[in-house]
């Protein structure tokens, strides 16, 4: 994972100084049979949303429970995800922001639980180049054996891409003693740090799971970063809401 890291700054040509640009989103919870994602992506939206990272009106969130359906949040099924990802269309100066979280199935894809059926990173890297084009575009994919949404087809200049795992690796959290799954949380504390750029936010991210994997005995996860040399400060701006 070190030897990643180094790749991954030394592939970023310098540190821009410019703003992360205002994103829509697509923010998804895939999982119906325990609440860690869902409490994930309420937690991520709502940093996303205090921070001012995104385009008012301009975020869809969907979810596989029940009990979330409702104030806009739609049914987790992956031809409507998609169909929001190609539709999300950002203006001039405007970026997308995917984030997924569930379980993954190892060489498959990220597994939606309603479909029955997983997303695969060719899919979601034919939704995004319809939906997103050349814009600045940041996607977690958050789930076992993810790590191959970090590679080709997804890995695009434009593009900053995280993942919770290798692609031959789980990930963890999902037990119903965990509030988020262990990546969520430290995806979401790495955000609130404010890094400059994206190669500092996947190392803080990573540093805080390897610290849970230590203290839990568990086997390293290994998580992904593809950073893409057109956005190397692609860093969604995030803040903890009052009160949160």
């Amino acid at each position: 994972m070190r030897a990643l890291l180094l790749l991954a700054l030394l592939l970023v040509p310098g540190l821009a100084e410019a703003q992360a640009p205002k994103l829509r989103a697509v923010l998804v919870a895939g999982d119906a049979s325990l609440e860690v994602w869902d409490r994930g992506i309420e937690a991520i939206a709502a940093g996303l949303s205090a921070g001012g990272a995104l385009v008012p009106g301009q975020v869809v969130r969907f979810s596989a429970r029940k009990d979330r359906l409702k104030a806009g949040v739609r049914r987790a099924r992956i031809e409507p995800v998609l169909a929001a990802i190609r539709a999300l269309k950002p203006a001039p100066g405007e970026g997308c922001l995917v984030y997924l979280t569930m379980h993954g199935i190892h060489h498959e894809g990220l597994y939606f639980a309603v479909s029955d059926r997983a997303l695969t990173p060719a899919a979601l890297d034919a939704a995004l180049t319809a939906g997103c084009g050349d814009a600045p575009t940041f996607v977690v994919a958050s789930g076992c054996y993810s790590g191959d949404f970090a590679a080709p087809p997804m890995a695009r200049a434009n593009r900053v891409v995280l993942t919770a795992a290798e692609a031959d690796r789980p990930s963890f959290g999902c037990g119903a003693q965990f509030e988020v799954t262990v990546f969520d949380g430290c995806m979401a504390a790495a955000l609130e740090q404010a890094p400059e750029t994206a190669a500092t936010l996947a190392a803080r991210a990573m540093e805080c799971v390897e610290a849970f994997e230590q203290r839990l005995q568990a086997e390293p996860s290994n998580p992904q970063v593809f950073i893409g040399e057109r956005v190397p400060a692609l860093v969604p701006r995030y803040r903890v809401p009052a009160g949160g």
